[in-house]
């Protein structure tokens, strides 16, 4: 082989090198997304915590037959994510007058006061008449998490009728689709559909990220918003000191689309705008359900919105839709489907 041609192929390889690594570090929304091990990843419903420059990916883990129930990942550049098992498992759920109990949409935060990973999700009984919150603690991020009560936070009256299926006039709103938001001041909130799913709740937590702030008291410490609107999976951030949240109407597993709020107090009044999403099949989500928002590292005002494209008779492979996207100067933003893209991408 002469010296051009081995100066050639050398040039090739580096090239396709470079071409390699640089497409694995694409999101390929839609596509199987698999660990360092090989497997797909089950975050399902879930979200990200960073913590000491790493990210932590927990989400439902719907391996049929498998014994975990809340997974964990860890990262360090957002693509690659390192499996940690099984954070928590059927067995750390509780029994509820003598019947299991499963959970959906966990998430984690930390509480730097007491050292604390705090996890909260839906937690539900066969029926999903149960709709109560579960919150379990860990002193590291990759658990194992040890679960700590079931409630439901606002325990109000509102004339629930007596008769009401899932006893709301006796235990409180119901708690379903949820999520955990961290304020700038190291206050926490839980935001989660209640009422039966016709109003969002968002209620401020006590120093220990364990329960509501006691006591509630409506206004101060929580709040009724997107009344009577029948809004789910909340994806709540925060940009230039307004408050955002994405959420999705109500239509089970069959995609719908998304619509946002904002406002200038995490209590309200909140402002609610159409469809951020643009573009083919926006009117579905692009075919996803929204699970969290996550705020591009080093890049202030973008983000990445998160969601599950689920696949109800398969769910263990149902696909994760990341999207990027970016607050424009008047603070409103829209989302575009990308069938590829990488954080070089954003400004």
């Amino acid at each position: 082989m002469t010296a051009l041609a081995n100066k050639q192929r050398l040039c090739f390889g580096i090239l396709f090198l470079h071409f390699t690594v640089w497409a694995a570090s694409e999101f390929r929304p839609g596509e199987v997304w698999n660990d360092a091990g090989g497997q797909p990843i089950q975050a399902h419903g879930g979200g990200i915590l960073v913590h000491s420059n790493v990210y932590y990916w927990y989400g439902e883990d719907r391996t049929p037959r498998g014994r975990g129930v809340v997974a964990g990942y860890s990262s360090t550049n957002l693509f690659d994510w390192k499996g940690a098992g099984a954070v928590l498992t059927r067995d750390d759920l509780p029994r509820i007058d003598g019947l299991p109990t499963f959970m959906e949409r966990p998430k984690v935060i930390f509480n730097a006061r007491t050292g604390k990973f705090v996890m909260w999700m839906h937690l539900e009984q066969r029926g999903y008449r149960f709709a109560s919150a579960g919150i379990a603690t860990s002193d590291s991020p990759i658990g194992p998490f040890k679960f700590l009560k079931d409630m439901r936070p606002i325990t109000n009256g509102f004339d629930f009728s007596e008769a009401d299926e899932s006893d709301q006039r006796q235990y409180g709103g119901t708690f379903r689709d949820m999520n955990v938001f961290v304020d700038d001041d190291g206050r926490a909130y839980v935001f989660y559909a209640s009422e039966g799913n016709w109003t969002m709740y968002v209620v401020r937590l006590n120093d220990d990220y364990t329960g509501p702030e006691l006591p509630t008291v409506e206004n101060k410490t929580w709040a009724r918003l997107l009344v009577r609107q029948m809004r789910a999976a909340p994806a709540p951030f925060k940009a230039n000191g307004r408050y955002y949240l994405i959420t999705s109407a109500c239509t089970g597993w069959t995609p719908n689309a998304a619509n946002y709020s904002t406002a200038e107090n995490i209590l309200g009044p909140w402002k609610t705008f159409a469809n951020p999403c643009v573009g083919t099949n926006a009117d579905t989500t692009f075919g996803t359900q929204s699970t969290s928002v996550l705020p591009t590292p080093g890049k202030p005002g973008n983000f990445i919105f998160m969601a599950d494209q689920w696949k109800p008779r398969e769910l263990s492979d149902s696909r994760y839709i990341w999207l990027p996207f970016a607050l424009k100067p008047d603070g409103t933003f829209t989302i575009e489907w990308r069938d590829h893209w990488s954080l070089s991408e954003f400004p």
